[in-house]
Formats: structure tokens, C-alpha cells, sequence
């Protein structure tokens, strides 16, 4: 590829993603796909944070930024970085010479050249791409500002720790407690309500331990909120404490319980032995599961404020945190 057709590519990729992070900022939630944001409520024309204007059109948006204006559309699964020659050629036409071509006929040589020869691949929805790139997606775009020690919501390992495991392990213990409701209501369970309970009993606790796992072990929590985090996150470091001592208390029992939910066992002796009356180890469980969904929930509110005192307008959900979508 022509090396001023990679600069010029490159600077409307950087242009694209400072429109991006300043449309999250200013309070736009980032699309999942082109078909959401087609969907999405969002008003066809108005100011950004600083006095931005943008023109939402279709599965994309124009961006009057300070720097100049950039027109982009959202890839199928909400990808950033895709261009196609309309677009690269909109993007120079004040500035044509800056990036070594003479006129727009030139991009367009340059253009078919290097999709000719595999440097840019075009994808199912007329957009190009730099070939063997990693796609950056909307919804993974860093809209901190420098010196801003909380991570974007999908960049922080405790609220993704949260959406998938935690919520998990919420969902299961929800189930299982519904049918052992029934249970002691009617006196029995049908057998296929049997069949879902253990299910629900069993992956709660997996899930379970797989939070206390990214809790204790994966992430340092002590380290992360005395050093990671804003000054105010030590207000946890208490309650952080307490859960600790609480999850070392059975830790090992549990960790044999999840070894047998998610791996072929040859019997459920250990799940037996966790669930002894002696041990009263489901007391304890039921404890450990309310105590990490308080400083979940005490660690969000920490967050919410951080979002709304630095701008960061997209991130506050006074309701649930944004969650991840799991990709191959």
C-alpha cells in the first residue's frame, strides 16, 4: 500500500475514534451492531459536549469536529474503523495536499491498488478494513480523559467480573430459590423441575466460586483500589476485607464444588461433602453471595459518581452496568 494512502487512512481511523469518545461522553450509548444504531432513539442532528455538532445518518454519523469534519459508518457488529473511498475522499477535500495526493482521482488509484493487491479488505456491508488489523468496536472505546484512573465501564475487570460471573451466579441462585419455593410449598417436584433445580443449585455455586476466583486471585482487589482507582475507591477497602475473610472461610470446598460442575466428574462426592449439616457450608454460601452483591452494588454507586463529576456522560446507568457481549 502507497504510504500516503495509509496516512490518510490512518488519520481518518484517529478522527473517527476522537468522534466516538466524544459522542460517548456526551451521552450516547455505544451501538452492539450498524442495525442498532439504525434503531437506536438518538436525535438526528445536535451539539456534542464542547459545542460539537453531528448528523446521525443511517448506520453512521457526521461529526463537525474542531480538527474537521469526519463522516463514518458503523461496521455490522458496531466496528469504527471501516472506510470506504467516498468517505477517504470526503475527508481530504480541504486538505488534498497534506497527504501527498493531487487530486481525488489519485485516492482512488491508490485506493484500487491496494484493494487489488489484499492491503484493504472489504467486508459484507461495502466497508474496507487494513488487512490483519484487530477491528476496534463502538462499544469498547475509551472515552477517559488523561489522568482519569477509573477505566471505561468495558475496560474494568471488576464490573466485567460483575456481568459475567456474578450475574450468573444471581440468575442460578434466583432459579434454584423459586423451585425450592415450590418445593416446600407443594411437598415435591415434578421430575423435570427436579432436573432444573440441581442444575440451578449446582451452576450457582460454580459461578459462585468463579467470582470469588477473579475476586481474591485474578485481580488483587487490595492493589486495584488503593492504586488503580480513584482516591475515594479506599472507602471499599472495609468492606473488602470482610468479604476475604469471608470467602477464605470455605474456600477450598468450594473450589472442589465448582471443579465438579464444570468438569466430567466420576461421582458427586464432593458436592455431598460440601452440603454436610455439620459444615453448614449453604448458610455460609447464601452469605458470601449477599455480601459480594453489596460491594458490587457500593462499588457501581462509586462509579456513578466518578462518571457524572468527569463527564463521562455514556457510562451512568443508575440501573445496571453496561454488559459485555461475549465474542468468538
Amino acid at each position: 500500500m502507497e504510504k500516503n494512502l495509509e496516512q490518510l487512512i490512518t488519520e481518518f481511523q484517529s478522527r473517527v475514534r476522537d468522534s466516538v469518545a466524544l459522542m460517548y461522553r456526551s451521552g450516547m450509548k455505544m451501538p452492539y451492531s450498524s442495525f442498532a444504531w439504525l434503531k437506536s432513539d438518538i436525535p438526528g442532528s445536535g451539539v456534542l459536549d464542547g459545542g460539537i455538532k453531528y448528523f446521525k445518518h443511517g448506520a453512521g454519523c457526521e461529526v463537525r469536529l474542531e480538527t474537521g469534519t469526519v463522516d463514518f459508518d458503523f461496521g455490522e457488529h458496531g466496528e469504527i474503523d471501516g472506510f470506504d473511498l467516498w468517505r477517504l475522499t470526503k475527508f481530504t477535500r480541504v486538505s488534498l495536499p497534506c497527504f501527498g495526493f493531487d487530486s481525488p482521482e489519485q485516492i482512488e488509484q491508490s485506493f484500487n491498488a491496494a484493494v487489488a493487491c489484499g492491503d484493504l479488505e472489504r467486508s459484507g456491508y461495502d466497508l474496507y478494513y487494513l488487512a490483519g488489523t484487530t477491528r476496534m468496536l463502538a462499544i469498547d472505546i475509551d472515552s477517559t480523559q488523561p489522568g482519569d484512573k477509573l477505566p471505561s465501564q468495558n475496560h474494568d475487570m471488576v464490573m466485567t467480573l460483575y456481568a459475567h460471573y456474578f450475574e450468573a451466579a444471581d440468575l442460578m441462585r434466583a432459579n434454584f430459590e423459586k423451585l425450592d419455593s415450590k418445593l416446600k410449598k407443594r411437598g415435591k417436584l415434578s421430575r423435570n423441575d427436579e432436573v432444573q433445580n440441581r442444575i440451578y443449585f449446582t451452576t450457582w455455586l460454580g459461578f459462585l466460586w468463579a467470582t470469588c476466583e477473579g475476586f481474591k486471585k485474578k485481580m488483587n482487589m487490595r492493589r486495584l483500589l488503593t492504586e488503580e482507582r480513584p482516591e475515594r475507591f479506599k472507602e471499599l477497602l472495609p468492606e473488602f476485607d470482610a468479604l476475604l475473610k469471608l470467602i477464605n472461610a470455605h474456600w477450598d470446598p468450594l473450589r472442589e464444588v465448582r471443579n465438579n460442575v464444570f468438569h466430567l466428574r466420576d461421582n458427586s462426592e464432593k458436592i455431598r461433602k460440601f452440603l454436610s449439616r455439620e459444615a453448614d457450608r449453604l448458610s455460609w454460601a447464601l452469605e458470601l453471595h449477599d455480601a459480594l452483591k453489596r460491594f458490587f452494588a457500593n462499588y457501581q454507586v462509586h462509579c456513578t459518581v466518578h462518571y457524572a463529576m468527569n463527564g463521562r456522560k455514556g457510562e451512568i446507568d443508575i440501573g445496571r452496568p453496561t454488559r459485555r457481549i461475549f465474542r468468538a
